[in-house]
């Protein structure tokens, strides 16, 4: 067949389908109808029963992988009811899987680690070591192991298995008690072997001449800077594994002083001299020793004296003799008898200088060198003479013996005084005496009158 052949027949294939296109389609009758929908229908049913069977299968088996998984969660946490969960550690070491009585045992050996630990503070060229075991009261052993042991116990298995299995790492340290009075003997004993103390500016007067001698910078380490080092380092988890080693820098320690203020210094306030020639060589020696004490002593403003500070202890081996003392009324002999004639002569000077005692107490005797209410004792304990710089100048305490007599002045700057003069005045009647101080103006008036105190004899 040729070409030609081949091409007729597929122009008359097309013309039969163009023919039937255009012919009427065929009209189906009720039954045919129906069985057609019932058909389809089954079909349609057939196919959503399979859809359903296959999505309740798939809910059957994703049902059971959840509770095969929440089995596996719960028995997995289970196995750790008795055991130290994965991942903890006490001080860096690892306890973990642990059961209770294996704890306890590695908790006694790093405990016992412990205590053989040094702390050793290096200050310079010096070196300190500390025990630990010196400055821990305890450690609380029970509580650190409950608080390991427990841990996660009290979670709901799913959380309890997360902690197992993500990876959730814990660290513990000892709940210790520390001795800090320990420590702040220790950190005490250290800075008084490596600090020097700062020198105070102070002043040197001889007669009517006034000099400042220049004070000196100090060095020493900062005390409390290192105990809440030794605590940190106790805390830390160093402590567990390895001695420490602090190492502690001087710090420069100031003069409290300014030289500026002592400039300020030029006049003597106040003086007063009682006798005490012919009342013994040992009695002398007292006085002069005291007066000793007392001289060169600064007050800044508002610095508060101690008498009783400066001369005691009053025994033998601080420079005193046996001499007479008044004792409830008689006299005996006792170590330092005559440093209550420093103290009147000192309590007299300080009156002068418009300063009124915080504490004086008289004799239980009436003294010769003074008249009665212008005497101070000492009793060592519960008797003393105190007061307070009240001006705003610094003011300098100069005492000396000299040809049987005790003389202590009162120096500072004469604007304290404002033209003023004082004078304490003792009104006696029998074995009472009512000590007042009087103030006097540039013209000789009575300015200010001022009741000090009464004095009762025996």
């Amino acid at each position: 067949m040729d070409r030609n052949d081949d091409n007729k027949d597929i122009i008359r294939e097309a013309r039969q389908k163009a023919k039937n296109e255009k012919e009427p389609k065929k009209n189906l009758t009720a039954d045919e109808k129906d069985t057609k929908k019932e058909v389809k229908e089954k079909i349609v049913n057939d196919e959503e029963l399979k859809d359903k069977k296959t999505n309740k299968n798939k809910i059957y088996i994703g049902m059971i992988c959840f509770f095969v998984l929440i089995g596996i969660m719960y028995f997995s946490a289970k196995r750790y009811d008795n055991l130290v969960y994965p991942n903890i550690y006490l001080y860096e070491e690892d306890v973990s899987k642990l059961n209770k009585e294996k704890l306890n045992d590695k908790i006694d050996i790093l405990i016992n680690d412990i205590n053989k630990k040094l702390i050793t503070i290096k200050v310079k060229d010096k070196k300190y070591e500390i025990k630990v075991c010196e400055i821990i009261k305890k450690i609380d052993k029970n509580k650190t192991a409950n608080e390991i042991m427990s841990y996660g116990k009290d979670k709901f298995f799913m959380e309890q298995f997360g902690l197992i299995y993500l990876n959730v790492a814990r660290e513990y340290k000892f709940n210790m008690k520390i001795d800090n009075d320990v420590i702040q003997e220790k950190v005490n004993e250290i800075y008084k072997e490596t600090t020097i103390s700062a020198i105070e500016p102070t002043l040197d007067i001889d007669d009517e001449n006034v000099k400042i001698i220049s004070g000196k910078d100090g060095q020493g380490i900062d005390k409390k800077a290192l105990t809440n080092k030794i605590i940190d380092s106790i805390n830390s988890d160093e402590i567990g594994k390895t001695n420490i080693v602090l190492t502690e820098e001087y710090k420069i320690i100031k003069s409290q002083i300014n030289e500026k203020d002592l400039v300020k210094v030029k006049d003597k306030i106040s003086t007063a001299t009682t006798y005490f020639g012919g009342t013994g060589y040992n009695r002398g020696l007292n006085i002069a020793n005291a007066a000793s004490k007392i001289n060169g002593t600064l007050l800044m403003p508002g610095d508060e004296f101690s008498y009783e500070e400066k001369v005691s202890p009053v025994e033998l081996f601080n420079g005193y003799h046996m001499a007479p003392v008044i004792v409830n009324g008689t006299h005996k002999n006792a170590p330092g008898g005559g440093v209550c004639q420093v103290s009147t002569t000192l309590y007299n000077a300080e009156l002068k200088a418009g300063i009124i005692p915080i504490e004086r107490h008289n004799h239980s005797k009436a003294i010769s060198y003074v008249q009665k209410g212008l005497d101070a004792t000492l009793a060592t304990g519960s008797k003393n003479l105190r007061f307070k710089n009240p001006y705003d100048y610094p003011v300098y305490i100069r005492a000396y013996t000299s040809g049987g007599q005790i003389t202590v002045e009162f120096w500072s700057n004469k604007k304290v005084l404002d033209g003023k003069k004082y004078t304490p005045v003792s009104f006696i009647k029998g074995s009472i005496a009512n000590t007042y101080l009087y103030s006097y103006n540039s013209k000789g008036e009575l300015i200010y009158k001022k009741f000090i105190d009464t004095s009762v004899y025996k």
